[in-house]
């Protein structure tokens, strides 16, 4: 156990408290938190020992309830929801009270997290890949920049992102989404998408591989096997 003063940046500890700790914690559980960590971590201590019995009258979590402090059974609540949080680790329990070890926001797994992994962390399956304009070009590069029906050419001035089941039957999910040119979208309107693609194959815009070929991604995409790179 350290005696020495702290070595702790408090202005990282306080944004990196605020901006990812916090959020994870109700009112009562930031109290604690910050009250072990001002008289444990603050003073270069590893670990404190504080008798909840008393001390809960003491916390920066304003007066309660007509004027009363935390209850101790709340202390003791919040204590272990801290702990199953990873928040600190209850040593022992002694005469006085209990011996608490604190992590601070950087040491607890998980806590600080970085947009990428923000981004990582939602499932593809999630995703909106209509109504989010950032997500529609991972749609028309999945279909190599060629329109799913007519395959004419596309870039990202002349696409559109088109529903195979219509609306409001259809979702946004990449499994009903493809890259489509302006024409083939209107003309499709809300017809399906395997007799759109019969339309064109009897006008000569495909040809019987080509509409064989589409089908059978359309079935794929309903089985989720075209998944866009993200």
């Amino acid at each position: 156990m350290s005696n020495e003063s702290s070595n702790i940046d408090l202005k990282l500890f306080i944004e990196q408290f605020h901006d990812f700790l916090a959020p994870k914690l109700d009112t009562y559980e930031q109290a604690l938190y910050l009250y072990i960590f001002r008289h444990s971590r603050l003073l270069g201590l590893d670990e404190v020992v504080i008798g909840f019995k008393s001390a809960r009258a003491r916390m920066a979590c304003g007066i309660g309830e007509k004027g009363k402090p935390m209850s101790e059974n709340s202390a003791y609540e919040k204590l272990q929801s801290l702990k199953s949080k990873g928040c600190i680790e209850i040593v022992s329990s002694e005469r006085t009270g209990r011996r608490l070890r604190l992590k601070l926001p950087s040491e607890i797994p998980g806590v600080i997290t970085s947009p990428a992994d923000e981004a990582s962390a939602v499932s593809i399956e999630d995703m909106d890949f209509f109504s989010v304009p950032e997500n529609r070009p991972f749609i028309l590069e999945r279909e190599s920049h060629h329109c799913f029906y007519c395959k004419r050419s596309l870039n990202s001035e002349n696409y559109v992102i088109e529903h195979i089941v219509s609306r409001p039957e259809g979702n946004n999910s990449y499994r009903n989404l493809v890259a489509a040119c302006r024409e083939c979208n209107n003309r499709k309107n809300d017809s399906s998408a395997d007799d759109f693609l019969r339309t064109l194959y009897r006008e000569s815009f495909l040809t019987a591989t080509e509409l064989q070929s589409c089908m059978e991604k359309i079935e794929r995409l309903k089985n989720g096997e075209l998944k866009p790179k993200i």
